[in-house]
């Protein structure tokens, strides 16, 4: 199951659900928990009982499958549900009663009395920007007023009422539920572009709302600092190697950046500050994982004077020499080209000698296409990418190019270290199926099949676990990176959020991140649509902590659903398990054969 989606499911059973005999009537509810506050329009409860008995959920037969399990979808309405089961065998009942909530629709506010909705105000964490930025504000007030904000001595900037909206939930596999029943009403929105002259030091945002003959105020949670244009440039440097980087707070993922590498920071909100990438883009990044230098430290940049290209055993090393380390971007643009940009890099370079490549590079072009952004796009001489890391040696910027491995097309897996990463484990359940088998048991089962497959064919593997134990994800690409693996695979089986249908929406599925890892994604997923007949889900881009290394090509699988009841029964089957390891291994072995 996807660490990103669905981890409510594993707060749930951690202990298997007793089977029931014959005459025993027994009723367990895996998923949801009593009381459980929903945002949905329907809620699929997931469980087990004795085979034979009659089971009916709001007066609704269910079917109860050979194993008892069962799913079943129950709309919901807003407020409180409240939920009747009932098991029957013969002349033995079992019931239980839920109350699931779903939260009210969002209304608007009428026109009087007036009111602002002080949770609504955005922004509501504290603001650092410089001169040209804008500050863009948002609240939620009783409809058809007059409203602006101010900020210090900036008095009354208007803000206009918006065309009524629906409110949605957040998009999750391209739905959504709406939480309004109509359009709402009384949605401000203003903003204001910061000027040279502004003095803003922790100085508040203050809303108003106004009416003929009354006003209200309400102060966001936030506040405003501007950094004066005149002000001292100011340097971090990065103190946490590898650093998350985002484009914009809580937002989708940049290249990390190494440790000590030095950024022109440009402003702050809440506990991420801004920096320069070029002045082209931005990036944001912990105020946790920065140390800003002394007033006066050189500014981030450097000029470059030259490429070099070094071969090294099963690498081949693209070093740029700097003055200080910059951030970069590294992008792969086919699973057979890869470009690097280095920010603040002015390019002084007028040849890069081909000589130390070994024939690995087929075409490597240098550009400058900003004054402050230094490229190079690198096209292997291969089918495709193998891996690759990137790090700083003193001020050189090395990136590391895993040269194809040598496969032979009779035994392509032999020699390859390929590690096996079986999904949750000890206190992470996963998903759990209707009969409370956790998705950690049936992950650890087929990647236990797939390594003695791919080991009686040649390959060294490598498992993150063997038994079932906690092992944080980075710990998990941690032990793939030192051992040098080719391939990285993830052994997963899916779930869905409530508001969805288990009994539509099915079927294997694979996922990747980085381009190199696109080729091994398709031919997996064929595999397991041909070999093991459930439907296919799909491919799918996804960035999630076991799709995004790079050192090795990585792919995360999820063979079946745990909550579709004709699935769980297969993947809780043995022959299944190793029918789906093999599944796994011939799609790997077909990708090795093909991009050899």
């Amino acid at each position: 199951m996807r660490y990103i989606y669905f981890s409510i499911l594993s707060l749930l059973f951690i202990s298997l659900l007793p089977a029931f005999t014959q005459e025993q009537l027994g009723l367990n509810i895996v998923y949801p928990k009593n009381n459980a506050r929903v945002n949905a329009p329907s809620v699929f409860f997931v469980g087990g009982t004795n085979p034979n008995a009659k089971l009916k959920i709001n007066g609704n037969d269910v079917n109860v499958y050979p194993n008892g399990g069962f799913v079943q979808v129950v709309p919901l309405n807003r407020g409180n549900n409240t939920i009747n089961i009932e098991s029957t065998l013969k002349d033995k009942v079992k019931k239980l009663a839920y109350t699931i909530s779903v939260p009210e629709y969002e209304k608007t506010i009428p026109n009087f009395p007036l009111k602002i909705d002080k949770s609504s105000i955005k922004p509501d964490q504290n603001i650092t920007y410089q001169p040209g930025d804008i500050i863009n504000l948002k609240f939620k007030g009783s409809t058809g007023n007059k409203a602006s904000f101010s900020i210090g001595n900036r008095k009354d900037i208007p803000m206009v009422e918006l065309n009524p909206e629906y409110s949605k939930a957040d998009i999750v596999f391209g739905k959504a539920f709406d939480t309004s029943k109509s359009p709402v009403k009384g949605i401000y929105s203003g903003s204001y572009k910061i000027q040279e002259a502004d003095i803003f030091k922790n100085t508040p945002i203050i809303i108003k709302l106004a009416s003929e003959d009354d006003n209200i105020t309400e102060a966001a949670d936030a506040t405003v600092t501007v950094i004066p244009k005149n002000f001292t440039p100011m340097v971090a440097e990065v103190v946490k190697d590898y650093s998350i980087v985002r484009n914009a707070p809580g937002k989708s993922r940049l290249t990390p950046l190494p440790v000590g590498t030095r950024i022109n920071v440009t402003g702050r909100i809440g506990d991420e500050y801004r920096f320069k990438m070029g002045n082209i883009m931005e990036g944001w990044i912990s105020v946790n994982d920065i140390n800003i230098l002394p007033e006066g430290a050189p500014v981030a940049e450097s000029i470059i004077g030259s490429v070099n290209i070094e071969s090294v055993n099963d690498s081949v090393l693209i070093k740029v020499p700097l003055s200080q380390k910059l951030p970069v971007s590294i992008e792969q643009l086919s699973n057979s080209q890869i470009s690097l940009s280095i920010y603040g890099g002015i390019s002084d370079v007028s040849l890069i000698p081909y000589n130390n490549s070994e024939a690995f590079i087929k075409e490597i072009k240098s550009t400058q296409p900003f004054k402050d952004v230094f490229q190079i796009v690198i096209t292997p001489n291969a089918k495709q990418l193998w891996g690759y890391d990137y790090y700083y040696e003193d001020n050189t910027f090395i990136l590391k190019l895993r040269k194809p491995p040598f496969i032979d097309i009779n035994n392509p897996l032999k020699d390859k270290t390929i590690t096996i990463d079986p999904g949750h484990g000890g206190t992470e359940l996963g998903s759990v199926g209707p009969t409370g088998v956790p998705e950690k048991t049936i992950n650890l089962e087929i990647a236990k099949f797939l390594k003695q497959e791919l080991e009686n064919n040649g390959a060294k593997v490598i498992m993150t676990r063997n038994t079932d134990k906690n092992v944080g994800l980075y710990e998990r690409i941690k032990i793939a990176n030192d051992a040098n693996s080719l391939i990285l695979l993830s052994i997963h089986n899916n779930a869905l959020p409530d508001g969805r249908d288990p009994y539509k929406e099915h079927g294997s599925s694979t996922y990747y991140y980085h381009s190199q890892a696109l080729p091994l994604t398709k031919s997996i997923q064929k595999s397991l649509v041909q070999n093991l007949g459930l439907k296919d889900f799909g491919i799918f881009w996804d960035s999630l902590a076991l799709t995004r290394p790079h050192k090795p090509i990585a792919v995360l699988v999820e063979i079946g659903f745990m909550i579709n009841p004709d699935e769980y029964t297969l993947l809780t089957d043995q022959k299944f398990q190793e029918k789906s390891a093999k599944a796994i291994y011939m799609g790997l072995e077909d990708f090795l054969k093909t991009y050899k």
